[in-house]
């Protein structure tokens, strides 16, 4: 199962696509979690897991369109974000899988 996301604005009549199979356009300055540096506010734009290990992250509130704040890394190296004023440690081969972009950066 892949959760639809409504892509549309109150001037678009375009349809819906899934989270699984958003195609990566360039034009959107889309980059990785892990490539964001601290204390840099950033938008998840989706999440490109299967729907197994997606669930767990939607449960704690990491949907697409939440703001992110990488606010610093484990001992390990793995990024601990600010979602929604709670904290939450993500493994370094998830947030790989997490696309985001700096607000303003949306293409249109």
């Amino acid at each position: 199962m892949y959760l639809p996301v409504d892509t549309r604005s109150h001037s678009q009549v375009t349809g819906i696509h899934l989270i699984h199979s958003a195609v990566h356009d360039p034009a959107t300055a889309e980059s990785r979690l892990v490539d964001i540096t601290l204390r840099e506010v950033v938008e998840l734009v989706r999440i490109d897991l299967p729907e197994d290990q997606m669930e767990p992250l939607l449960e704690r509130g990491l949907l697409p369109g939440c703001q992110l704040c990488q606010v610093r890394r484990s001992p390990s190296g793995d990024p601990i974000v600010m979602v929604d004023g709670t904290l939450l440690a993500i493994r370094h081969e998830v947030a790989r899988c997490l696309c985001v972009r700096r607000p303003g950066s949306n293409g249109a």
